[in-house]
């Protein structure tokens, strides 16, 4: 397996750390959001609730107080002998005997749900605690990271832009010399290359000889008497 990167485009690097920091933002809110709404039904529970259920509680029982007075000067009212049925007062003083049962009642509900919010609450913290370390801690680790590379690839685009142009040179250079006619070539060719056909100089001396035979025996004849010299000498 090969340890080098194939980074083509460092622009991903970039898009990626971008959506990063959205998700760490997005992240943070959500905890901080969530974090919040716990502590606020918490101090509901806690509170708000057994201090409203209290003094619902007072004022139910002051209800029932004026609803059994209202209820026993009715059946105090005699006009001779017809006798009131104080049927309305008997229903007032029933319903404020129902909602002070229902207002004492709610007081351990209330701290029932206490506890179980209280508990619930420091669950959410539990897990949420790792998330918290995750954008806290390791995001922020990741997108140092993420600079770090995209400064070291920009160092060394950097770099390899020239050894790239250089090499494009001498490539083209090396191309060019091998493409190019050898000079210095003899036969053939270098006639060829010289612009005059080959066998030309051959050609021309034999003309000469047919045109003028008596140029070569009388020079053939004069070198012969050049080496034997006179007879009686």
């Amino acid at each position: 397996m090969s340890d080098s990167a194939d980074v083509k485009s460092t622009d991903v690097i970039r898009a990626f750390a971008a959506a990063v920091v959205k998700f760490q933002e997005e992240a943070r809110l959500c905890l901080v959001t969530l974090d919040s709404q716990l502590r606020q039904l918490g101090h509901w529970l806690e509170q708000d609730r057994p201090g409203f259920w209290k003094n619902e509680i007072e004022r139910c029982i002051r209800e029932v107080s004026e609803a059994r007075v209202r209820l026993h000067q009715c059946r105090m009212r005699r006009m001779g002998d017809f006798r009131p049925s104080c049927i309305p007062e008997s229903k007032a003083h029933d319903e404020a005997k129902r909602a002070l049962e229902f207002a004492q009642s709610q007081v351990p509900v209330v701290r029932h749900w206490l506890q179980e919010v209280t508990h619930e609450a420091s669950e959410f913290r539990g897990r949420a605690g790792r998330l918290h370390q995750c954008v806290e801690r390791d995001l922020p680790q990741l997108l140092a990271m993420l600079k770090f590379s995209l400064e070291k690839l920009e160092e060394y685009g950097q770099l390899a832009a020239p050894a790239a142009s250089r090499m494009s040179q001498l490539t083209a250079s090396t191309a060019a010399s091998e493409t190019a006619p050898a000079t210095g070539e003899s036969g053939p060719a270098a006639a060829a290359v010289d612009g005059s056909p080959a066998g030309s100089t051959s050609a021309s001396a034999a003309a000469e000889n047919t045109e003028n035979p008596g140029s070569s025996e009388g020079s053939s004849s004069t070198d012969t008497a050049e080496f034997t010299g006179p007879a009686d000498s």
